[in-house]
């Protein structure tokens, strides 16, 4: 069977576009079918930065509603960093954010009544009259972000249609859920962080492994083709029986041996983003050289250029 024919830089490895069901990402979907089906109003997901915790639950949540049985409105929004929060940026930001097709009224009140009218418009097609809002970037939220979420969670109760919002974001929330509670801001921690979830990077070969079978099974392109990322990228390999899920343990040692290397003796916690970019760069290299099957060379030089070193330098520096 031929390979299929794909056009330069259309390829998932070549855009960076695709998301690895990993364990950490199987836990989380566990946690937040949970949350969602409990009508939980809020949860806090939290962990160092640039380890998937957004992609993943943008993941997570596209089975959710499959699993419950019904479609429920998700909603994303970010929270950007001002020097003053205000609720005419907060609540323009967050419009934007929905797509919001009309243009809004820069009056605050306006836009709080735009957003929750579109809340209960969409909760209401919804059989389990169920709203969930994503907030990326939730470590930057005040305590007046979080009152003017108060009034929109308010209304919508008020309208029968329950929200939770899951907060993602660096571990500096839980020293915010902290200062709340030395606060008694039991209104903020009732409604928003009474759960928590701490999702990690890569930690063990066991991950590893996952996630590099997920190369050689899950991952495909075209989709229904049957040709895997690795099977697209080593064909001669994938056809004589190698898989990538074989090479965990020499990949586990590297990434070990590197860090040693350059002084870095914190535990190892990889960050998925750059494990994908170790991958995509041992792929993309190995297939550009006609490479049968990536040698020990080939990952050592993967894992240098995904930008991993510099960055966890520049970690443990912080």
């Amino acid at each position: 069977m031929n390979r299929p024919s794909i056009p330069n830089g259309v390829h998932p490895v070549e855009q960076g576009h695709y998301v690895l069901p990993t364990r950490e990402v199987l836990k989380l979907m566990e946690t937040l079918m949970k949350t969602v089906s409990n009508r939980s109003p809020g949860i806090i997901v939290y962990g160092r930065p640039r380890i998937g915790k957004s992609s993943s639950i943008q993941f997570a949540m596209r089975y959710i509603p499959e699993k419950l049985g019904a479609p429920i409105p998700i909603f994303s929004t970010s929270c950007n960093l001002y020097r003053m929060p205000s609720e005419e940026k907060f609540f323009l930001d967050m419009l934007n954010d929905f797509k919001f097709p009309f243009p809004s009224k820069r009056k605050p009140s306006n836009m709080r009544s735009q957003i929750v009218n579109l809340l209960i418009e969409q909760g209401e097609k919804s059989k389990l009259r169920r709203v969930v809002l994503i907030i990326d970037e939730a470590h930057r939220l005040t305590e007046l972000h979080y009152n003017w979420l108060i009034d929109i969670y308010n209304e919508l109760d008020r309208a029968k249609i329950s929200l939770t919002v899951i907060s993602v974001g660096q571990e500096e929330l839980l020293s915010r859920r902290t200062f709340f509670l030395e606060q008694k801001k039991s209104q903020i921690i009732g409604r928003f962080m009474t759960k928590e979830h701490q999702f990690y990077g890569i930690r063990t070969i066991e991950d590893i492994k996952f996630c590099l079978k997920c190369y050689d099974q899950v991952s495909e392109y075209p989709e229904g083709s049957g040709w895997s990322f690795t099977r697209y990228y080593f064909p001669k390999a994938f056809e004589e029986g190698h898989r990538l899920e074989k090479c965990a343990a020499d990949l586990y040692s590297l990434f070990k041996d590197i860090r040693r290397e350059y002084g870095l003796s914190k535990s190892l916690e990889i960050p998925m983003e750059y494990f994908a970019f170790t991958v995509e760069n041992a792929m993309k290299q190995g297939c550009a050289d006609d490479i049968y099957w990536p040698t020990q060379d080939l990952w050592k030089n993967a894992v240098k250029d995904s930008g991993y070193i510099e960055s966890e330098i520049y970690m443990a520096l912080a």
